[in-house]
């Protein structure tokens, strides 16, 4: 672990004490959040101090000083999920400051009069689409919810709860039995989608979801949850990932029709929700994505489910950290100690990274190198 070391110019022995910090876990760990891991309690404050120099390089080139997290890469938009990622890591960080200004812009700017928050933002012409992401309202409300009690916001919460059961009644929607979690409030069932309802399943952030339906226990919440790691395991079997999902027949899952037709920027998040996970066939379904990760050269790729070809390498840090993290969690080979060390590449792969590093820390520190 000399990257840490290194970045912290701190001493070989404060490394092995922040390595035997994660290794005892006690009795009180089974009161830390799902999100948070087994492990978050025994973090130290030179491990926050480590992860802050990484945030702030992460938003040194991806925020502006008013609290707006841009993709550069795509004409430096912000979409609601950049500013849920942007609170996630200042909360990992333990960056009160950083996560009160993200909170601050996404409220004034994206927060509709409902709870829910605008997908898109362009600079020089304001929120262009006032339509919700279903991914980006988990988050945030997790976000405030968890923030809310580290930092004792009351207004955190207030707003976590609205979020969070306004969401529940615009996205849950049942359908042939089971209940489908919407990537939006409009536009994903018929008749915008003809084999509606389509769903991301790279949105069911599985750790998350759990924290919103404490929020909001008014809405089935579980039955979502337990539906979606059903999708999951249908389409991991049949290994027939794609962005956008149809599931007309929730139990045959397909590409969407109307959508690109392809496994990409979206679906290479789905790993990080399996990795999330405390259930059985959690093992089975890492070890199918690593092999098919392992044939590759450990390099997510988009990847064509009709014609059952990859089409394309996913280059990046953030994503080879993501492949990375599944080797480990499937086999117990431990991640590479060049994945930890961190510098901005582009906005997404970045902001993987970091939220990934988070994952191992908290849930798998049996991966990380000694």
């Amino acid at each position: 672990m000399r990257w840490i070391a290194e970045a912290a110019a701190g001493s070989r022995a404060l490394v092995a004490a922040l390595v035997v910090a994660l290794a005892v876990a006690g009795a009180g760990a089974a009161q830390a959040q799902l999100y948070q891991g087994p492990m978050a309690s025994e973090l130290s404050p030179q491990f926050y101090a480590w992860l802050r120099q990484h945030s702030d390089a992460f938003f040194a080139a991806y925020m502006t000083p008013d609290g707006r997290v841009f993709d550069p890469e795509n004409g430096g938009i912000t979409h609601s999920e950049s500013q849920a990622y942007g609170m996630a890591i200042a909360y990992d960080a333990n960056d009160a400051e950083t996560f009160d200004r993200i909170w601050t812009w996404t409220r004034d700017t994206l927060r509709n009069a409902d709870g829910l928050h605008a997908w898109r933002y362009e600079p020089g012409r304001g929120v262009v689409d006032r339509n919700n992401a279903t991914d980006a309202d988990l988050i945030i409300a997790a976000m405030l919810s968890l923030a809310a009690k580290r930092w004792n916001r009351g207004d955190y919460l207030r707003a976590a709860v609205q979020t969070a059961s306004t969401l529940g009644e615009a996205v849950l929607l049942r359908h042939e039995g089971v209940v489908v979690m919407l990537p939006g409030r409009s536009g994903f069932t018929r008749p915008s989608q003809p084999d509606g309802p389509v769903v991301n399943l790279s949105y069911y952030h599985f750790d998350v979801m759990r924290i919103v339906a404490d929020l909001d226990p008014s809405h089935p919440w579980d039955e979502a949850i337990s539906a979606g790691l059903d999708f999951y395991e249908r389409v991991v079997d049949a290994w027939t990932p794609s962005d956008w999902t149809s599931v007309a027949d929730p139990q045959s899952p397909v590409p969407a029709e109307r959508f690109p037709r392809r496994a990409s920027y979206d679906a290479v998040r789905g790993p990080i929700n399996l990795l999330a996970i405390p259930w059985d066939r959690q093992g089975e379904l890492l070890r199918i994505v690593d092999r098919r990760f392992a044939s590759h050269g450990a390099v997510p790729g988009i990847y064509d489910p009709h014609r059952g070809v990859r089409t394309a390498d996913l280059a990046g840090t953030g994503y080879e950290l993501i492949a990375a993290a599944v080797h480990c969690a499937a086999t117990g080979t431990q991640v590479p100690m060049r994945f930890f060390a961190f510098r901005p590449e582009t906005y997404f792969s970045s902001a993987l990274q970091l939220l990934v590093i988070h994952q191992l820390y908290t849930k798998y520190p049996r991966c990380i190198p000694i």
